[in-house]
């Protein structure tokens, strides 16, 4: 999980695409996030390109992972 998260924070300082398949966007009705497939669990992230930062909403194991979208 560690290394999923210092190889997506050092992604965003690099242009391009991060994660290929393991990336997913989801569009809600207010917000949009990512969501990083590592094993069991979604990282659940937005990325705030003008400041460079990644900030983590969630880890979420995959079975909780419709539960947190819909209380979100």
């Amino acid at each position: 999980m560690r290394q999923a998260l210092e190889k997506l924070a050092n992604a965003v300082t690099k242009p391009g695409r991060f994660g290929g398949k393991t990336v997913k966007t989801i569009q809600g009705v207010g917000d949009s996030f990512h969501r990083l497939r590592v094993g069991d669990y979604r990282i659940m992230y937005d990325v705030i390109e003008s400041d460079r930062v990644v900030l983590v909403l969630g880890i979420v194991n995959r079975g909780d992972l419709e539960r947190w979208i819909r209380n979100r």
